[in-house]
C-alpha cells in the first residue's frame, strides 16, 4: 500500500509539473523574465500536457482518484485549448484541387557535406518549379546552369537561394535582423494563365533569442501584411505552428499553415521531429500534397515539396 501510495503522489506531483509547464510555454505573455526559456519548451508544449494527463491518469489509476483525475482534467482542458488554438491558424490541404505549381523548401546547411552533383541531381529530380534553398551559396553557380533564374547574391550572401523555371516578375532580398543579413526574399511569378502570385521565404532566429527573435518576428508580419493577392511563404521558422509566437504571426497576417503538416527536424530524430520547416498559404492557393525531401543529403532538416493550387477545388466548385 505504502509503494503505490508513493508512486501515486510521484505521478500527481509530476503530472502537475508537466501541466502547469506545458501550460506556461503555450500561454504565457510574450516578454516576461522567463521568456527565453519558455521559447526553449515551446515547441514541446503538446508533449507536456499530454504528459501531465497520462501521469494524473496513472494517479487515477493507482487509486488517488480525487487528485489523479483533476491532474488529468486539468492537462485535457489546457490540451483542447491548445488544439484549437493549432486548429484555429491551420488548414487542411485540397487534395482534390488541381496542382498548378511545385515548391520545393530546403535548408542545406552550409556545412553539408554531401557532393554538390549528389545535390543538384536530386534537386532536379523533384522536378520543382521553385526551388528555395537555405544556406546554400555552395550551389549557386551549379542552378545557374539550369534553371532560367537564380538569385543574385550581392556580396556573397547567398543565405537564402531561389531558382524557378516560371517567369520572374520581380525579385528582392531584405534583412529582418541586424545579426544575419538577407535572410528574406520574395519573387514575383506569371503564371502561365497570366496570373502573378508572390513566393516568400524566411530563414528565422530562434525564437528564445529574445532580442533579435522578437524584431525579427515584428518586422516579418509587416512584410507579410504589405502583400496583395495569392502569396506562398516557405520557410524555416525554428518554431512549429502551435508555438506561441508562430501562432502570432499567422493570427495577426491571416496566413494559414498546413495541418498536420510533415515534421521536419532533426531530420534523423524520426518520431520525435519538428515542423519547424513550413509552407503557409494566403489569398487563395491551397496545397494540393505535401511530403519531406532530402533524407539522405546530409542536412539536419528534411525539405518539403508542396504541390500548390492557385485555384482550389474548394472555390472552382463555387463558380
Amino acid at each position: 500500500m505504502h509503494v503505490k501510495a508513493g508512486l501515486a503522489g510521484a505521478s500527481i506531483a509530476l503530472s502537475v509539473l508537466a501541466t502547469a509547464l506545458g501550460g506556461f510555454v503555450a500561454f504565457s505573455p510574450g516578454q516576461t523574465l522567463f521568456s527565453p526559456l519558455a521559447r526553449v519548451l515551446d515547441a514541446y508544449a503538446p508533449h507536456l500536457l499530454l504528459l501531465g494527463f497520462v501521469l494524473g491518469g496513472l494517479g487515477w489509476f493507482l487509486r488517488a482518484r480525487l487528485a489523479g483525475g483533476l491532474a488529468a482534467l486539468i492537462a485535457m482542458i489546457l490540451g483542447l485549448w491548445l488544439t484549437a488554438a493549432y486548429l484555429a491558424v491551420t488548414s487542411p490541404g485540397d487534395p482534390d484541387a488541381r496542382a498548378d505549381l511545385r515548391v520545393l523548401w530546403f535548408n542545406l546547411r552550409e556545412d553539408n557535406t554531401t557532393d554538390p552533383g549528389t545535390l543538384l541531381d536530386a534537386l532536379l529530380a523533384s522536378k520543382a518549379d521553385i526551388v528555395v534553398l537555405a544556406e546554400a551559396s555552395f550551389l549557386a553557380g551549379a542552378l545557374s546552369e539550369v534553371f532560367s533564374f537564380v538569385s543574385p547574391c550581392p556580396g556573397g550572401n547567398c543565405g537564402l537561394l531561389v531558382a524557378t523555371r516560371q517567369k520572374s516578375e520581380r525579385f528582392w532580398r531584405l534583412s529582418l535582423n541586424p545579426v544575419w543579413e538577407g535572410r528574406y526574399a520574395v519573387i514575383e511569378l506569371g503564371t502561365p494563365d497570366g496570373r502573378l502570385v508572390f513566393v516568400s521565404a524566411v530563414h528565422l532566429a530562434k525564437p528564445w533569442m529574445s532580442v533579435v527573435a522578437d524584431v525579427e518576428r515584428a518586422r516579418l508580419t509587416a512584410q507579410y501584411n504589405w502583400f496583395d493577392g495569392p502569396v506562398i511563404a516557405v520557410g524555416d521558422f525554428n518554431m512549429p505552428p502551435w508555438s506561441q509566437p508562430m501562432r502570432k504571426i499567422l493570427q495577426d497576417t491571416g496566413f494559414q499553415a498546413l495541418r498536420w503538416q510533415p515534421a521536419t527536424w532533426p531530420a534523423h530524430a524520426r518520431g520525435l521531429r519538428l515542423p519547424i520547416d513550413q509552407v503557409l498559404l494566403r489569398g487563395g492557393p491551397a496545397i494540393v500534397s505535401v511530403r519531406t525531401f532530402g533524407s539522405e543529403l546530409g542536412s539536419n532538416h528534411l525539405g518539403i515539396i508542396a504541390d500548390i493550387s492557385l485555384e482550389p477545388a474548394s472555390a472552382e466548385a463555387d463558380e
